[in-house]
C-alpha cells in the first residue's frame, strides 16, 4: 500500500508539471491555482475524446468549481523542491470550505524540469498531445473566466449531483454519465472531426455558456 501511495504521489507530481507546461505553451503563465485545478478537471472529463482514461474519474462538487486536494499537495511539494515558482501568494479565507487556503500563481522552473517533460512526451505522446490541445482550447477563455468555467460544464453542472456530493464519471459509476465527453462527441453530427477539433468546439461552447451566465 505504501508503494502504491508513493507511486500515486509521483504520478500526481508529473501530472502537475505536464499541465503547467501545456498552460505555458498556450500562453497562460503564470497560472492561477483555480485555473490549474479547472484544467485538471477538464482533462479528466474530456480525456475519453482522445480515447484516454481519466487520471481521476471523480471529485467532490464545490459551488465555486473544481478543487483537487491531492493535486494541490503535489503543487506545494514541487514548490518546496524548487521545481515550480509560486507567485502572488496570499492567504485567504474561503467561506465555502470554511477554512483559510494559500492561493498563488504558478510557473515552471523550466530548466530544472525540461528532461522530465521531454521523457513524458516520448513515453506518453498521445496524452501530451491531448493536454497541449486542451490547454490551447482553454486559452480562449478571458482572464476573468479562467478558473470559473467548469461550473457550466455538462457533467459538473448536472443538477442530479448537489454541492458537496461526488461527481463520478467512471470511477464507480457508469462512464456513460460523462456528459461532457458525450456533448463534445455530438458536435457537427454527420461529419468526421478530429479529437482536437472537438475539444475546441466544446471549449468554445463552454466559453459561450460562461459569458451568458
Amino acid at each position: 500500500m505504501v508503494m502504491d501511495t508513493d507511486l500515486r504521489a509521483r504520478q500526481q507530481s508529473v501530472r502537475v508539471l505536464v499541465l503547467l507546461d501545456a498552460l505555458a505553451r498556450a500562453g497562460l503563465v503564470p497560472t492561477p491555482a483555480p485555473a490549474l485545478h479547472e484544467l485538471a478537471y477538464l482533462a479528466n472529463v474530456l480525456s475519453p475524446v482522445f480515447d484516454l482514461t481519466p487520471f481521476d474519474a471523480k471529485l467532490l462538487k464545490r459551488a465555486t468549481g473544481p478543487y483537487y486536494p491531492e493535486l494541490q499537495l503535489a503543487i506545494d511539494r514541487l514548490v518546496g523542491r524548487g521545481l515550480v515558482d509560486a507567485m502572488k501568494v496570499e492567504y485567504r479565507y474561503l467561506a465555502e470550505d470554511k477554512r483559510y487556503r494559500v492561493l498563488a500563481q504558478y510557473r515552471l522552473r523550466r530548466p530544472l524540469v525540461r528532461a522530465a517533460l521531454e521523457r513524458h512526451g516520448q513515453v506518453f505522446a498521445q496524452e501530451a498531445q491531448f493536454l497541449h490541445e486542451l490547454a490551447a482550447a482553454y486559452s480562449v477563455l478571458s482572464d476573468d473566466k479562467l478558473g470559473h468555467a467548469a461550473v457550466q460544464d455538462a457533467r459538473y453542472a448536472d443538477i442530479s449531483v448537489d454541492v458537496s456530493e461526488v461527481i463520478d464519471f467512471g470511477e464507480y459509476d457508469n462512464p456513460a454519465k460523462n456528459f461532457s465527453r458525450n456533448a463534445a462527441m455530438t458536435f457537427a453530427a454527420g461529419r468526421r472531426l478530429e479529437p482536437a477539433e472537438r475539444l475546441y468546439l466544446y471549449l468554445d461552447h463552454l466559453n459561450t455558456r460562461v459569458a451568458h451566465g
